[in-house]
């Protein structure tokens, strides 16, 4: 197993974000973390990446516990893209792709041509070659989240973590988003763990769900087996109607109904 959690329990101010958790991820899995506001999917993510150390418990990364890797280590292993970034980048989008390599980099040592050819490569990937030269402020929501994501990809890492990487987009970028991230686990064999909102598209676009509760894990498992009502109204505490995908062997949620 690539990442082994076990009795990963998370607390703030006495209150428990992450209740004695347990998990397995699978190199080249596409992970998808569901569940309410609240429910301790970032909190989880953030211990993936050592954001969070406070918990207790362990995580494996590689059979290697996750607390003995060199944060500067960690981030040639793992890079997380998280919900929203600073609205006060003064870079080009080659510039922002660029800090991808930085975890690779001595001090002060100017980017290789290795590392441009890297670059390069993770733009392409993400359709973003051809607005290298645009300041990232000048771009649109869905174009920040491509270059940050090319970002991630730069650093050359074992797992990708995603936070709500198409939260505040429309239907158009969702889709390309999407797209291009079934293509990086499926073509690529890219690990990724994504928290995500999309019910429906985490049951198409993942191999493994993980839902919180509570900081509770209610399901584990296929995503085949997530849509029926008794598991989605534990997880939201509402009820869903289903109807079947017009192509695909699979149900679809609509909440609420």
């Amino acid at each position: 197993m690539l990442v082994i959690a076990h009795n990963l329990t998370v607390k703030f101010n006495n209150n428990i974000l992450l209740n004695n958790i347990s998990f397995n991820i699978a190199q080249g899995e596409y992970l998808t973390i569901i569940g309410c506001n609240g429910a301790g999917k970032s909190t989880l993510l953030k211990c993936l990446d050592k954001i969070v150390t406070n918990w207790t418990g362990e995580i494996l990364f590689n059979q290697i516990p996750l607390k003995k890797i060199p944060q500067k280590q960690l981030a040639q292993k793992i890079a997380f893209v998280r919900q929203s970034a600073s609205n006060q980048f003064a870079f080009n989008a080659k510039q922002i792709v660029e800090m991808g390599r930085y975890p690779h980099l001595k001090p002060l040592t100017p980017i290789s041509k290795s590392d441009q050819d890297i670059v390069a490569e993770a733009m392409e990937l993400m359709n973003v070659d051809m607005i290298a030269d645009r300041n990232f402020e000048s771009l649109s929501g869905g174009e920040k989240q491509k270059v940050l994501l090319a970002t991630a990809l730069a650093q050359k890492t074992e797992i990708l973590l995603l936070d709500e990487p198409t939260a505040f987009l429309d239907y158009k970028h969702q889709s390309e988003i999407g797209k291009l991230l079934r293509d990086l686990n499926q073509k690529h064999n890219k690990t990724i763990i994504e928290v995500t909102h999309d019910i429906n598209r985490a049951v198409l676009d993942s191999t493994h769900v993980i839902a919180l509760n509570n900081g509770n894990i209610l399901f584990d498992g296929s995503p085949q087996f997530l849509m029926n009502p008794t598991n989605l109204k534990n997880i939201y505490n509402i009820n869903f109607q289903f109807t079947d995908h017009p192509v695909l062997p699979l149900k679809l949620a609509i909440p609420g109904i």
